[in-house]
């Protein structure tokens, strides 16, 4: 099963056996060409609906053709554990995990360290683990690719930080604040993030 974000509204795609899990009327996507899934997805970007749940019987498959429907783009980012305190940044007035797209011959986990650093302030993290990646679709704003729907996988890794620096915010990337909060507190991010980044913060949650 794959959910993908589109602002607050989600995309399931699933096996038929699993549509009992859901209170939405299933979409049935045997039959979907590359042409449906653009039609069908302006449709579902206009509507009222808030989750669309699409049914195939290769959902694998299919979650590829979904994909490349859209113009792609990659990115990582780390959940960075001091401690017991996870780092967040406070980026366009919502709460956010440091993140970004991945540069020309850079492997995921290099991008993901990177980033980090880049947007924190912080060196010398050590990967722990993978986590899963997010998906999510928005129109870009960007003079190259303006009006463009782009589909963006983030590759997420745990990492661990034994630094005395807190960090500091990369103010250029509408970083305000950076802060370590410990897994009691992750409320706080839950009531203000983006719905994808859900996902990855509720691995956490005391």
């Amino acid at each position: 099963m794959y959910k993908v974000f589109f602002n607050q509204k989600s995309i399931v795609i699933t096996h038929p056996q699993n549509i009992t899990l859901f209170k939405t009327l299933p979409v049935y996507a045997d039959t979907f060409s590359k042409d449906d899934i653009k039609t069908w997805f302006e449709g579902f970007a206009e509507g009222e609906i808030v989750e669309a749940v699409l049914v195939h019987s290769l959902p694998e498959s299919f979650f590829q053709l979904f994909q490349s429907a859209f113009k792609i783009i990659y990115a990582a980012g780390g959940v960075v554990f001091r401690e017991k305190k996870i780092l967040f940044i406070f980026r366009n007035e919502k709460w956010d995990l440091p993140k970004g797209k991945i540069d020309a011959g850079e492997t995921i986990e290099e991008t993901a360290l990177r980033e980090v650093e880049e947007e924190c302030g912080i060196k010398n993290m050590e990967i722990r683990k993978n986590l899963p990646s997010t998906f999510h679709i928005y129109k870009s704003p960007y003079k190259k690719s303006l009006g463009e729907w782009i589909f963006k996988e983030t590759f997420w890794f745990e990492m661990n930080y034994n630094g005395r620096d807190s960090g500091v915010p990369q103010l250029e990337e509408g970083i305000t604040e950076i802060r370590w909060l410990a897994t009691n507190e992750l409320d706080l991010v839950m009531k203000n993030t983006y719905e994808n980044l859900k996902q990855i913060v509720a691995f956490y949650l005391d």
